[in-house]
């Protein structure tokens, strides 16, 4: 703006300059073509005038620009360190769980093992003691067998003993006669009774299966109880 207008001045002064210098010499035309620079200066300097206020105008606008970009610079540079910080603990985060992670999996794949190794060693006692338990069940039911066959019913046995009652009482009346008490002693002297002595040792066996079968039973709850 004030260049423009010293630009004005000078010219104004020029053309002063010269009109005083040339006097009443200056023709009309002469005047016109001053006149009309004098125009086409002025029409210059307003547009000299109008793009320096345009470039000021565009050298403002450039500065607010770059103040905003700086701005905005300085706010994504920010944000680039809080992400950056973000990520670093998001990442450290995710190391801890994942070495957690790994520890647990390593220690279920330990149990895992164990239970299998002790699943497999309880089936394999299971199926031991179950052939155990059928062995000895097989057992007792050879024994039970046995002592059921080697025992005598004691219908016949019980009959024995009247045989031996009714002998002195037929020989208490007739003491003279000893023909007819021949005859009945021949059947004390038969074997069969004498079979019947097997019997006292039934207790004992009973004793020793009962015993046994009491043994089975307390080795059995003591297992599985």
């Amino acid at each position: 703006m004030r260049r423009g207008k010293k630009i004005q001045t000078a010219a104004i002064g020029m053309l002063c300059l010269t009109a005083l210098t040339t006097g009443a010499c200056v023709t009309q035309s002469t005047y016109d073509t001053a006149a009309t620079d004098l125009e086409a200066a002025k029409a210059e300097l307003r547009s000299v005038s109008t793009e320096t206020q345009e470039l000021a105008q565009q050298v403002s606008d450039l500065q607010q620009l770059q103040i905003g970009i700086a701005r905005e610079r300085d706010v994504a540079s920010s944000a680039l360190k809080q992400a950056r910080k973000a990520v670093k603990a998001e990442r450290a985060a995710l190391q801890i769980r994942l070495s957690k992670l790994t520890r647990t999996i390593q220690d279920l794949t330990t149990q895992q093992k164990s239970l299998r190794y002790a699943v497999k060693h309880s089936t394999e006692e299971q199926a031991r003691l179950q052939s155990a338990v059928e062995y000895h069940t097989s057992k007792l039911g050879e024994a039970d067998e046995f002592s059921t066959s080697s025992v005598t019913p004691p219908s016949q046995t019980a009959l024995v003993p009247p045989v031996h009652t009714l002998v002195p009482n037929e020989s208490v009346p007739k003491p003279t006669v000893t023909t007819t008490a021949a005859p009945v002693n021949q059947p004390a002297a038969n074997p069969k009774p004498q079979s019947a002595g097997n019997q006292p040792p039934e207790p004992a066996e009973e004793d020793w299966l009962s015993f046994f079968k009491n043994w089975v039973t307390s080795f059995w709850q003591s297992i599985f109880f």
